[in-house]
């Protein structure tokens, strides 16, 4: 997973702290002067002299007023963090200054712009042109530095190396600080890994986790647990020796280290390894130094429980990064994500939470596990008892039974397609057809849309069935079409509806919005007939419209979230992520910041113990990007799921 260098755009500020001199090959540079981040810190001007924004341009006026004030103005909203405003601005000013002397200020400015918005492409066509030859030194070195960002976003690790590694400090110099060298660090860590110089990330992530922010430090310390994961004991044991005292990669390679000394018959140098480990562990925040009340939970501590390896590591990453979004969310400030490995097996999923309960003490859990996995809360004294009253929030939908303190994220597809019935019904609509896979989901999902439908007043004139990854629907649309419906739901993920919508209208049915006029038709051909397309559309994503946009204006969605719809609810969760990682965030990603945020929320308004969390989580209702958030009895959604509309070439929220 590529998204170490996104992270610092969002999390750019932070506490000063003393730097380790650098000394493993690869981890020290020339001392370069660094260039500002990539995101301007608002109210700190881009003026010359190495202030934080960056030395964009301090030539004073030229012989073209002009030019001078537009740029001023597109500097000024630079500046200020308006990121929307100063692009229309700076574009201008390069299309029609171009032999402005700011010209190379703008062009800076605008990379920037393009990297803070994951563009990097953009960025590299921008910067290129200013390092061979720099039209100065101070504009070729941050060109360099912002193309170094760009071309590791586009995977050009070796280049992005060469890029960057001037700008670290020499070694056995300090250098300005870890806080200051967060951003370069995460770039050149990704790179680095990028090459295979295993040793040489793991001490960048490790830099990059001391001077990072508790969201930061969780990212590295899962970089840090992957790469090590690649390395021989001896190697581990190599790598070890090399980190810094005290570090991150000492906390988390030391049993690999140990077990090479191990294997060597040095039981007593790996004594000391783990000795050595053991207070990296705590030093880095692991570990607690004293204990905590096991049953209160310490509501300054929020566990996560992710795959972040096996079969559903793609799943607990995405929930991952969406946690570390929701951890800059104003709620609660100070709160401290502990990260737990679920693997690909329910015993080290729950010895991971068992691990998060008792040893971490944290107050509440999200975690992307298969609950039946859990052993069962006991309310006993015993020690298998530690989960005892610890809030869940589990990515799933649960099974309709209570369970605990366990509580189900994700609104059930049953749940998607009745909010749909219930819609077209309020439309007025009375004859719906279904189609949908011959599957143990799908028959349980058409049949809660067929119960909405019958209770609110309307028929099913068609329910009709097709093996699973189907790609032909012509016996199936067939029968729709017989059934002449005016709505039809396709009770299947956005993949099979890009499919079914064009067999659809080769039948004649054509999706279109409700009370829309009836098409005429071609000459001496049957007249089309509209009908109102439904679908539960998991997995939603623009490609729907790239390749059936025509067939499916007018469709209702119920994906549970979609990231392109222009939603206010939504829009700076999506910003800031796709500023962050490069990529719009799907479902799972609105889920699991929607928990963080619910646990957060909750803390703030109050809840200092797991059961006063339950309490809230139990009784409360919590604005978010998937709903405003309700738990029934059973602790599964019962508030309403968003739903989304095709309007031309834009996927719209449905109001």
């Amino acid at each position: 997973m590529r998204v170490g260098i996104y992270l610092v755009l969002l999390f750019a500020a932070c506490a000063a702290s003393g730097q380790t001199a650098p000394s493993l090959p690869g981890t020290f540079g020339s001392g370069e002067p660094l260039p500002a981040p990539v995101v301007p810190e608002p109210g700190k001007p881009s003026t010359g002299g190495g202030a934080p924004n960056g030395p964009e341009f301090s030539g004073g006026a030229s012989n073209d007023p002009g030019g001078d004030a537009d740029f001023g103005e597109a500097k000024a909203r630079f500046d200020a963090g308006d990121a929307a405003g100063a692009r229309p601005l700076l574009e201008a000013f390069h299309d029609h200054h171009a032999q402005h002397p700011a010209r190379p200020a703008a062009d800076l400015m605008l990379a920037r712009l393009a990297l803070a918005r994951g563009d990097a492409e953009t960025a590299r066509g921008l910067l290129s042109p200013l390092t061979s030859p720099p039209p100065d030194e101070g504009t070729g070195a941050s060109a360099r530095y912002y193309l170094g960002l760009a071309e590791t976003r586009l995977g050009k690790f070796a280049r992005a190396r060469e890029l960057l590694l001037p700008f670290l400090p020499p070694a056995g110099a300090a250098g300005p600080g870890d806080d200051s060298l967060v951003e370069l660090r995460g770039a050149l860590a990704e790179a680095t890994a990028g090459v295979g110089d295993t040793p040489a990330a793991i001490e960048l992530w490790d830099a990059y986790a001391r001077g990072g922010h508790e969201p930061e430090k969780a990212y590295a310390r899962e970089q840090i647990t992957e790469l090590g994961g690649q390395l021989s004991p001896d190697a581990a044991l190599q790598t070890f020796h090399a980190a810094t005292s005290r570090g991150l990669a000492r906390a988390l390679l030391g049993e690999t280290a140990a077990s090479a000394l191990r294997g060597r018959g040095d039981s007593a140098g790996a004594a000391d390894i783990m000795s050595d480990t053991a207070a990296s562990r705590v030093a880095v925040g692991i570990d607690p130094s004293g204990e905590r009340a096991p049953a209160a939970g310490d509501p300054g501590r929020l566990g996560l429980e992710l795959a972040l390896s096996g079969r559903f590591q793609p799943v607990g990453e995405a929930a991952l990064r969406a946690a570390m979004l929701a951890t800059g969310a104003p709620a609660a400030a100070g709160m401290q994500l502990v990260v737990r490995d679920a693997g690909g097996s329910p015993e080290h999923a729950a010895d991971g939470v068992e691990d998060l309960s008792r040893g971490e003490s944290v107050i509440g859990v999200v975690a992307a596990i298969d609950p039946r996995t859990l052993p069962p809360e006991d309310d006993g004294p015993a020690a298998s008892g530690s989960r005892r009253g610890l809030p869940l929030l589990v990515l799933d939908s649960g099974s309709g039974k209570p369970v605990g303190s366990t509580f189900f994220l994700v609104h059930t597809a049953s749940a998607r397609a009745r909010a749909l019935a219930q819609t077209a019904l309020r439309m007025g609509a009375r004859d719906f057809a279904i189609i949908g896979p011959d599957t143990a989901a799908g028959k349980a999902l058409r049949g809660a849309f067929r119960g909405d439908v019958v209770a609110g007043g309307g028929k099913v004139t068609a329910d009709v069935s097709y093996p699973p990854g189907s790609t032909s629907f012509t016996s199936a649309v067939a029968a729709i079409k017989k059934s002449a419906p005016q709505v039809v739901l396709v009770a299947d993920g956005a993949d099979r509806l890009e499919l079914i919508a064009p067999a659809l209208a080769a039948a004649d049915l054509w999706s279109a919005p409700w009370g829309a006029p009836r098409p005429i038709g071609a000459p001496g051909k049957p007249r089309p007939r509209n009908v109102l397309l439904l679908s539960t559309a998991a997995d939603l994503s623009p490609r729907l419209l790239q390749s059936a946009g025509r067939y499916v204006q007018g469709t209702l969605l119920a994906p549970g979230f979609y990231a392109g719809a222009a939603d206010s609810r939504g829009r700076s969760f999506v910003d800031a992520y796709r500023a962050a990682y490069g990529q719009d965030p799907h479902a799972t990603e609105a889920y699991a910041y929607d928990a963080v945020n619910a646990i957060r929320t909750a803390v703030a308004a109050g809840a200092r113990t797991r059961a006063e969390l339950t309490d809230a989580l139990s009784a409360g209702t919590f604005d978010g990007l998937t709903g405003a958030l309700h738990f029934g009895p059973d602790h599964g959604r019962t508030d309403s799921t968003r739903l989304y509309v095709v309007e031309g070439d834009e996927i719209k929220t449905y109001h």
